[in-house]
């Protein structure tokens, strides 16, 4: 692999950890969501479209089936008045326009699947649109917790403070004083009497039950 291929590679590897970084899910879930909200209001104007599309056929429909009965009756009344010209003029004028009902329906049964076609999308969509937004309170939810932990052990593992607090560390720094301050009691000055008293407090004295009972074994000794 050439000099720059690896350059790409590496620059690539770094711009994509930055944007994984700054990536937050709940937005790009959103616009996932606006998106597709977005397309199920182009496909519902879509449906509506083809509603009325197949609506003015059938209407067109309805006319073909009135002009079919009229020429049903004309010819009848072209037979009974024995006018067989006009009789063969209607009936073919009549089977003409059967022929086209006949189209008629099939472009309204085209249609029909056309519009049913739409209306599953989009009964699809708008149960993916409602499962995508749960899940975007879901994970809101989580990420709050997530962030709320991260920040109390952040905080214990002394990550968000560079100057964080070590309790030994305090410790050793107050024991430290305290010996100083202590060293310095001991090296200042005493006066007179302070002298006499650690003097007195550093001589030996014998304790007043052990006088007496050295004293009463010398007296039995003696005797």
């Amino acid at each position: 692999m050439g000099f720059f291929k690896r350059l790409k590679n590496v620059v690539d590897a770094k711009a994509n950890k930055a944007l994984d970084k700054y990536e937050n899910p709940i937005e790009m879930l959103e616009l996932s969501i606006v998106k597709k909200e977005n397309l199920l209001q182009d496909a519902k104007k879509q449906c509506a479209n083809f509603i009325a599309s197949v609506d003015c056929i059938r209407n067109e429909k309805k006319e073909i089936q009135e002009k079919i009965n009229k020429y049903e009756e004309a010819t009848k009344a072209a037979i009974l008045k024995e006018d067989t010209e006009k009789a063969q003029s209607f009936v073919k004028q009549k089977l003409e326009l059967e022929d086209k009902l006949n189209n008629t329906d099939l472009r309204i049964k085209e249609q029909d699947e056309k519009i049913q076609l739409i209306k599953n999308k989009i009964q699809d969509l708008e149960i993916e649109i409602s499962k995508m937004k749960s899940k975007k309170q879901e994970l809101a939810t989580r990420i709050d917790v997530a962030d709320i932990n991260n920040e109390i052990n952040e905080t214990l593992a002394g990550l968000s403070d560079d100057h964080g607090i070590n309790l030994d560390e305090l410790e050793k720094k107050v024991a430290q004083k305290e010996s100083y301050g202590k060293a310095l009691e001991d090296l200042k000055p005493k006066n007179e009497d302070e002298l006499l008293d650690e003097y007195i407090k550093s001589s030996p004295s014998a304790d007043n039950k052990v006088e007496e009972e050295l004293q009463r074994i010398k007296e039995e000794m003696k005797k």
